[in-house]
């Protein structure tokens, strides 16, 4: 009889590789910024360096934790169950210990299986894990740094010095992007099971957004008109922080409709309220606000026309059971991270729609978003009829992923 073959640890082996990249930086960047000068040596920027790991390393687990959460809402939500309580296993019912369910890592030392009923967990748990953790973690360094929001003063970061800047308006900023970026996640990953979005959190996700820019002013980062000083700050600004809601509002109403013509053919609020592509448009006007409410009103036809592309681009990627608006949806928390995190150069970038942008950059922008339905759009049969939306059940997503429920 041959040997049994023991499974590689990819736990231990993920560890390990994080570890010696974190040691090469802290050394690699300490000896890169002290090369040239004799004012610092290497070991005077052990300290700060390492301090960069600790931020980078804790803005992970906070949201690698955040989607592990949002893998629950994803799940339970739609379901019509509580999202409180402890994870457990859909197959045996056997609650998940602490030290399986700890983010990305849990998966990995389990081997993908349920240590009771050893029966598979999806691979999604700690994809979404890391998805989420990555974009919060990259959101939390460009703030922190100060590397990222336009018409904040500029904090130079070439140097050996380099720290983070933290204040009570970066602070109270920062939770605000990453509660709008959790958000966008969770309506995604459930628009991308082919479920409706459910009013808790969309309600949630209302007072939270809506709510939040009404009582701090200052997470506008920009304003809503097209013309102010370049000194502009929002904070204590209530009456432009309101004029910004609607203005974002109304462009997500705007852009929804435009997009609706691939997205949700049909839909028809008027004389079909309750229409399956009704409901279709509605979600998609509230996925579409996230992004309206964080960015403005004048960058959201540009994000809007990246995530379509990103969209096409997740074809190969999703399962191929996801329909286009969830694909879609799935694109938008992408393309926020990414517009959040690159926000400064593309607020100063000529051909990127924002305040004191040209008119015809705006109108060139609408017009990407006006012809976005070419192919952002759901198939059709030969008779020229949209398929029929299929709502998956309990018992189909469960077969077809062999998820376990975490928390």
């Amino acid at each position: 009889m041959g040997r049994r073959r023991r499974s590689i640890p990819w736990a231990l082996v993920l560890a390990i590789t994080l570890a010696c990249i974190a040691t090469a930086y802290v050394f690699g960047m300490a000896w890169l910024q002290s090369r040239g000068t004799s004012h610092y040596s290497p070991a005077d920027l052990y300290l700060t360096r390492l301090m960069d790991v600790a931020i980078a390393a804790w803005l992970f687990w906070i949201g690698s934790s955040i989607g592990s959460f949002l893998n629950v809402v994803a799940w339970r939500m739609p379901r019509n169950q509580s999202v409180n309580g402890r994870s457990y296993c859909p197959r045996c019912s056997t609650r998940l210990k602490a030290r399986d369910n700890f983010p990305v890592f849990g998966w990995l030392a389990l081997r993908g299986r349920c240590r009771t009923c050893r029966l598979p967990i999806s691979p999604r748990y700690p994809i979404v894990e890391a998805a989420v953790g990555i974009s919060i973690t990259w959101v939390g360094i460009a703030e922190i740094y100060r590397l990222s929001l336009p018409y904040q003063n500029q904090h130079w970061h070439g140097g050996p010095l380099w720290i983070p800047v933290v204040d009570r308006s970066m602070m109270i900023t920062l939770l605000y992007h990453v509660i709008a970026i959790a958000l966008s996640w969770a309506m995604g990953l459930i628009r991308m099971d082919g479920h409706a979005l459910p009013r808790r959190l969309s309600s949630t996700a209302a007072v939270i957004m809506v709510g939040g820019m009404l009582l701090f002013p200052t997470v506008m980062v920009v304003p809503w008109q097209m013309q102010v000083p370049a000194s502009w700050r929002g904070d204590g600004l209530y009456v432009d922080a309101l004029m910004r809601v609607i203005t974002a509002l109304v462009a997500a109403t705007f852009l929804g409709r435009c997009l609706a013509r691939g997205l949700c053919v049909g839909a028809d609020p008027k004389l079909d309220p309750l229409g399956k592509s009704t409901i279709r448009l509605v979600d998609l006007i509230t996925i579409i606000a996230i992004p309206a409410l964080v960015l403005g009103w004048q960058s959201l036809p540009a994000v809007l026309f990246v995530a379509a592309c990103i969209a096409l681009g997740l074809g190969r990627v999703l399962p191929s059971s996801t329909d286009m608006l969830g694909r879609f949806a799935v694109a938008v928390p992408i393309t926020l991270c990414l517009s959040v995190v690159f926000w400064r150069p593309l607020h100063a970038a000529a051909y990127w729609p924002s305040d004191g942008s040209s008119p015809w950059v705006l109108l060139a922008a609408a017009a990407l978003v006006l012809i976005t339905p070419a192919w952002l759009r759901e198939r059709q049969p030969l008779g020229g009829q949209s398929l029929p939306f299929h709502e998956p059940n309990d018992h189909d997503s469960a077969a077809a992923d062999s998820t376990v429920s975490k928390n």
